[in-house]
């Protein structure tokens, strides 16, 4: 028995279920503080669309009938912005003080598509499936001097 939904609804078991009986992809759009607070901005930057639009390409080739997980701060800029022909369930966290719910979440999908967060960095990392596909941005922060050599590991693919 999964204890961590113990005190959860039935609708929140489907959605574990859903994401480990299918090829569920997270993908993790980190905007928040990396949009709204200058030093945050300068320091991070954001992940492009492009970068996404790279990400879901290289995975779709990779893996069949993929399902994307959306994880993000701001949901609404996703649901405008990225726009893409497969399948789509947005995680809509409204529980902000449970954010390891999230995490949980990521880990539980089959591959993970991060941001340049650690956020998303924990869930691809925690996930236990072998054969996970996880794709990473190689632009980590908007300095290029500092160095993310050891920041991914190896059997990632950074695009």
């Amino acid at each position: 028995k999964d204890d961590f939904f113990t005190h959860y609804n039935l609708e929140d078991i489907k959605l574990k279920e859903e994401i480990q009986s299918s090829n569920s992809v997270s993908l993790h759009v980190r905007r928040g503080d990396y949009v709204s607070n200058k030093n945050a901005t300068s320091y991070h930057g954001v992940s492009s669309l492009d970068y996404y639009y790279n990400a879901i390409e290289t995975i779709s080739k990779k893996i069949s009938n993929p399902i994307l997980y959306i994880f993000s701060d701001d949901i609404p800029w996703v649901r405008e912005n990225l726009i893409v022909s497969l399948p789509i369930v947005f995680i809509e966290n409204t529980n902000t003080d449970r954010p390891f719910e999230d995490i949980y979440l990521m880990s539980l999908c089959k591959h993970n598509i991060i941001a340049n967060s650690t956020f998303s960095w924990w869930g691809a990392y925690l996930n236990s499936n072998l054969e996970k596909n996880v794709i990473a941005p190689k632009k980590w922060f908007n300095d290029p001097v500092i160095n993310t050599e050891d920041l991914i590991p190896s059997s990632w693919t950074r695009i």
